[in-house]
């Protein structure tokens, strides 16, 4: 009909610099999250699973007298309580025990364990294994974490995720050192190191043991990678499959990696059988649903929840410009990736996995923690399928760019003209539409729910209620406290408080850990 041109304003984008940008964008982020932490304050198990450590450490003031007090603690919970003996010994190390001050480091433990495990993750996979360009898979990496932190769903989810140390240390803390064992288990298997791969092989077995004594989600996850990499080590020792990298000495590695494997499920299965568990369910195994129904509920909520309830606009809009960043990569691929269709059913099959412990146990999702759990697994799991799909398409269709192999060197360093163009439009739009969404709710993104809680004086009035409570707590002459609601409850802070009845065991245990008759809200919580 007609032409036109538009002015030619736009740029090919560098990659080393679109690195730097998001690596920028991600710590930006961090920044007001890590300085809401110093508003933290311990709550609910922090006080009843950490009690008897911190009355050892008030009694003798020794830290190893209150890591041997964590040990048997974890002991009592095992043959009491629940089996996975890894999260509850971490649950019993709460930094509180020591002071409430040291409760700042819960944010700082719970972030930097999720930001290495995701990095290590990506880097070995991408990196050692498939030799890919660095500063691409480094601007996947950060796209992949201000994804996972800041659009995790609002509420006691973002709470319980990053600043309850006794639901992050027990989900999210475990779930990233699951990335880190699949780091381990890839690196092993494909990288020869000389004599430190016999202390990484050292690491990875205790490694492994310990996270089949972590929650059930992670421990059941990382119990079917086991038994998956097992399977294939026997597959390539019969020459049925075979690995794309090797090295002299890899055959043996291989029939070693069989040890850390088995391991893993010994510690499962430890934690399967403690006696707490028993007594905890009251005999009763799950909650009475068949396993068929749980698998293919498990399914469902993969849909359900995932697809249809966490996949929010600016979710989609990061899987736009990851698109972009995934078909940069594709081209250097070496590797054959030939089964698309299977990897997509693994992929859904290992995130209905995650869900099958809450839906056996208590028949639903349960608390924040766990939602948090299944959100940051989702995220990685639809980021790894979209590389395979695009990896897929790129090897399989017959197409003429200059992206390939036969570039130059500077083209290798920037984004083509029209992939450049598609993520600016994408940055335009999360940038507009992010406007929209923090003008109505400034709680939309974890960091912006941050720095507003701090901004707003929210947060500092939080503590200040906190502090005030801790000196009536400490008082010996009272023994029968009554407080007043808290008049703030900060988003990312507020987990849980005791309520007027001091009867309730969050009340109760409270008082047993400051050493009071009795401690209650005087009007309604």
């Amino acid at each position: 009909m007609f032409s036109y041109k538009t002015p030619d304003f736009i740029k090919c984008i560098d990659i080393k610099k679109l690195r730097i940008c998001l690596t920028a964008l991600y710590i930006l982020s961090l920044i007001p999250m890590l300085a809401i932490g110093f508003y933290d304050w311990p709550s609910v198990d922090d006080f009843s699973m950490a009690l008897q450590p911190h009355q050892t450490f008030v009694a003798t003031g020794s830290f190893p007298a209150t890591i041997v007090s964590v040990f048997a603690k974890t002991i009592v919970i095992y043959n009491t309580w629940v089996g996975y003996f890894f999260s509850s010994f971490m649950t019993c190390l709460c930094p509180s025990i020591f002071g409430e001050k040291y409760y700042v480091l819960v944010v700082f433990v719970i972030l930097g364990t999720l930001t290495f495990g995701v990095i290590y993750f990506f880097d070995t996979l991408f990196t050692v294994i498939w030799k890919l360009e660095r500063d691409l898979v480094k601007c996947a990496e950060m796209l992949t974490l201000l994804v996972i932190v800041n659009s995790i769903p609002n509420g006691t989810v973002r709470a319980e995720a990053f600043y309850w140390w006794s639901g992050a240390v027990n989900y999210t803390f475990m779930l990233s050192l699951s990335f880190v064992w699949l780091g381990m288990l890839m690196r092993l298997c494909f990288e020869d190191r000389g004599k430190k791969d016999t202390v990484r092989l050292a690491l990875f077995c205790v490694l492994s043991f310990l996270l089949g004594g972590g929650n059930y989600m992670t421990a059941l996850v990382v119990a079917v990678l086991a038994f998956l990499a097992g399977f294939i080590i026997v597959m390539v020792k019969l020459g049925k499959f075979r690995l794309e990298t090797t090295f002299p000495s890899q055959n043996r590695r291989l029939s070693l990696m069989f040890i850390p494997l088995v391991l893993n499920i010994c510690g499962l299965i430890v934690s399967a059988i403690a006696p707490g568990n028993t007594i905890r369910s009251g005999g009763q195994v799950g909650s009475g649903a068949s396993p068929i129904k749980v698998i293919l509920r498990s399914y469902y909520t993969v849909f359900d929840t995932c697809l249809g309830q966490m996949l929010r606009w600016e979710v989609i809009v990061a899987l736009v410009i990851l698109g972009v960043l995934f078909w940069k990569m594709s081209g250097k691929m070496q590797q054959k990736l030939l089964h698309p269709f299977l990897f997509t059913a693994f992929a859904i099959s290992i995130t209905a996995a995650c869900m099958v412990p809450p839906l056996f146990a208590v028949d639903n999702l349960g608390g924040g923690r766990i939602v948090a759990t299944i959100w940051i697994q989702f995220v990685i799991v639809l980021v790894l399928t979209e590389f395979y799909l695009i990896t897929y398409i790129r090897q399989n269709i017959r197409i003429k760019d200059n992206e390939g192999s036969g570039t130059s060197e500077k083209d290798k360093e920037v984004l083509s003209y029209t992939s450049s163009v598609l993520v600016l439009v994408c940055a335009i739009t999360f940038v507009f539409e992010s406007a929209l969404f923090l003008h109505v709710d400034p709680h939309y993104y974890s960091a912006t729910s941050a720095a507003f809680d701090i901004c707003s004086g929210s947060a500092g009035r939080y503590l200040a209620e906190k502090k005030e409570r801790l000196s009536v707590l400490l008082d010996e002459n009272e023994q029968n406290p009554r407080f007043e609601p808290h008049s703030v409850r900060p988003e990312l802070l507020f987990q849980s408080d005791i309520y007027e009845d001091a009867t309730i065991w969050e009340n109760t245990v409270v008082a047993t850990y400051y050493g009071k008759e009795s401690v209650a809200i005087k009007g309604k919580n």
